[in-house]
């Protein structure tokens, strides 16, 4: 027997204590740091949870995280069925999420994709060594925050929220006033460290101010917890070069990929 239905409190707990977060990062935020506005959605077969589609509504576009217990079987067709009925997106909306190679080919074997996966890597923190010591980086104050929000837009930082900038620190370098690189997290509590929102102005690129922001950031977060992370694209090797370079290794290949729940 199939059905589905809102994970409880306790459901929730339980996953968080049980899932790898190294392999499901963003599942575990969701769990976590973003619960406050995810529908988390499951799948249960005989009253076995199989899988959990989950929704969160704090980005400008519907962003999803899925999640599926162990190896067991599921039935992805009634899943997707029911989220639409849940979540009631417009037919047409271009849905958001990152998934691993084999949830990829659920979702593509559904007709569900849109446009070309992008491959991703999330990286890890492991040598503390590498990491470099600099006076040129300055915290962002508050009434700096739309000229850093609008720094952060022209870079295409597309899981940017402004939230991010008021919770967490925000590093920035400045040539005069002006600020020409821009660091920050997108989560930073004990519960989890991930970098994010890194961005050089294009006219300075290349002169080592985004290794120096991530050092200082990553700094910033090993007060908090031993592991701290950060995704890039795979495609991106300057920026793993850096990363390597600062003692990140990476601990899981990914898919960053467009959606929709309508085939």
């Amino acid at each position: 027997m199939i059905s589905h239905r809102l994970l409880s409190r306790d459901t929730i707990i339980q996953l968080i204590h049980q899932i790898d977060r190294d392999q499901h990062l963003l599942f575990y935020s969701y769990l976590t740091q973003r619960k406050e506005k995810v529908q988390f959605i499951g799948q249960y077969i005989d009253n076995q949870l199989t899988a959990v589609l989950a929704y969160f509504s704090g980005l400008s576009f519907p962003a999803f995280s899925f999640y599926r217990i162990h190896h067991q079987e599921i039935s992805f067709q009634e899943l997707i069925a029911f989220i639409r009925a849940t979540v009631q997106l417009e037919k047409n909306a271009i849905c958001g999420t990152i998934l691993c190679h084999r949830d990829l080919q659920l979702f593509q074997s559904f007709g569900l994709i849109a446009g070309t996966p992008k491959r991703f890597l999330t990286m890890k923190h492991q040598d503390q060594s590498k990491l470099l010591e600099t006076n040129i980086t300055e915290l962002v104050k508050e009434n700096e925050f739309s000229e850093v929000i609008d720094f952060l837009r022209k870079g295409e930082m597309r899981f940017f929220t402004r939230s991010e900038l008021e919770r967490c620190p925000f590093l920035g370098i400045k040539d005069g006033r002006e600020f020409i690189a821009v660091g920050g997290f997108h989560f930073y509590d004990p519960q989890l460290v991930e970098l994010g929102n890194i961005v050089t102005r294009i006219d300075y690129r290349g002169k080592g101010l985004a290794k120096l922001l991530t050092s200082k950031l990553t700094q910033l977060g090993k007060r908090l917890s031993s592991d701290v992370y950060l995704g890039v694209l795979a495609d991106n090797l300057p920026a793993i070069h850096v990363y390597e370079g600062l003692g990140y290794q990476t601990i899981a290949e990914l898919f960053i990929v467009d959606f929709t729940l309508h085939n």
